[in-house]
């Protein structure tokens, strides 16, 4: 198990050192339902420059695809993991 601690960038940037345990690689999907963005939905993206830093983030109106994208394909973002998800 690891232990994941929040932590603040000097920027104000909220994080973990390290990716918690229960996160899995997100995929497009894993962000929108029936067509809509899953808004309030908490994901992590780890920094290209810290890769011992996975930022707290969370979807909102002003997220698009087109941000998201990059980040995906370079498999720097994570989401919880939904137990009660069917396969």
């Amino acid at each position: 198990m690891k232990n994941s601690t929040i932590v603040t960038t000097p920027s104000g940037f909220l994080g973990y050192d390290n990716l918690p345990d229960g996160y899995r690689l997100a995929t497009l999907e894993d962000f929108i339902t029936k067509g809509k963005r899953n808004i309030g939905l908490k994901f992590l993206v780890q920094w290209v420059d810290n890769a011992f830093f996975y930022q707290i983030c969370e979807v909102s109106m002003n997220l698009t695809s087109a941000i998201l994208k990059p980040h995906l394909e370079s498999n720097r973002v994570f989401i919880k993991d939904d137990p009660h998800a069917t396969a």
